[in-house]
């Protein structure tokens, strides 16, 4: 059994990695939204949202937050399912 001190310790350094997993967490949340962002001005209006688009860096923050959740599939997963392979797009 770990003493006080140690388990502060722990405490210490878990804390610093939480930091460093929500510093990467936002900057990749704010790539994603760029991303949407674009595809939302680039594709057809005509053309609806499907599962997921949108609001996969919810589900990903949902699924950090509450562990009862493993196992589910994975954020790349369901972005693949979401938005599917990229398009290569077509120039005139």
């Amino acid at each position: 059994m770990a003493t006080i001190a140690e388990n502060i310790d722990i405490i210490h350094a878990k804390a610093a990695e939480m930091d460093e997993i929500v510093i990467q967490f936002r900057a990749a949340k704010a790539e994603m939204d760029a991303a949407e962002a674009e595809i939302r001005q680039l594709r057809p209006v005509s053309e609806p949202s499907r599962a997921y688009q949108e609001r996969l860096a919810f589900v990903a923050l949902d699924a950090m937050g509450r562990p009862s959740l493993d196992g589910l599939p994975l954020i790349a997963d369901l972005a693949v399912s979401a938005w599917g392979a990229p398009v290569d797009e077509v120039t005139e």
